[in-house]
């Protein structure tokens, strides 16, 4: 019996260390940039990491690359307001649970309302603008969910994380009135 358990547990630890590092990491943002993003709503074009999330998302490609770009109109002012008030701050530590900056020093509360209002200074955001305008970089350290609740969307889309972008602009928007 031991012997067959100390086997397994070695089969499991030589695969983990065959294991290219993001897929023991679990984040299917740390290996995309917003580089790769933004080729991807220009000319439809996926590498081989973001092709797995477009492909696991539950959205079409061409919903995806709209979505990303779909422009919302806010208030500077209104938003910065929110965003420091305990209602955005409870927003922003359950947007920041599981997607936090990579540099544990960082907060990630008060990075993603930089990247927020960075991208609001101009009266509108967008998903992509809320990735590009985000000051340090972030990982993926658990299950993402939309942070629209109540929109009836299948469990795939749900939890995508290409959904949690795909919302975030639109509960902000909502958000901050």
């Amino acid at each position: 019996m031991f012997k067959v358990r100390s086997s397994c547990l070695l089969f499991l630890v030589l695969l983990a260390w065959s294991l290219p590092q993001q897929v023991l990491a679990g984040d299917p943002f740390r290996q995309i940039s917003v580089e790769d993003i933004s080729l991807f709503i220009r000319s439809g074009k996926v590498n081989r990491n973001l092709g797995k999330l477009v492909k696991g998302a539950g959205w079409s490609r061409d919903e995806i690359r709209d979505g990303l770009t779909k422009s919302y109109e806010v208030n500077l002012r209104s938003m910065d307001r929110f965003l420091r008030s305990s209602d955005g701050e409870i927003l922003l530590n359950s947007l920041t649970r599981n997607y936090r900056p990579e540099a544990s020093a960082s907060n990630p509360s008060k990075a993603l309302r930089s990247a927020i209002i960075g991208d609001a200074a101009d009266g509108s955001i967008s998903a992509l603008g809320i990735m590009e305008a985000l000051p340090v970089d972030f990982v993926v350290s658990g299950p993402l969910s939309i942070c629209a609740q109540k929109v009836e969307v299948s469990s795939q889309q749900r939890t995508s994380p290409l959904s949690y972008y795909l919302f975030l602009p639109a509960c902000l928007r909502a958000s901050q009135n």
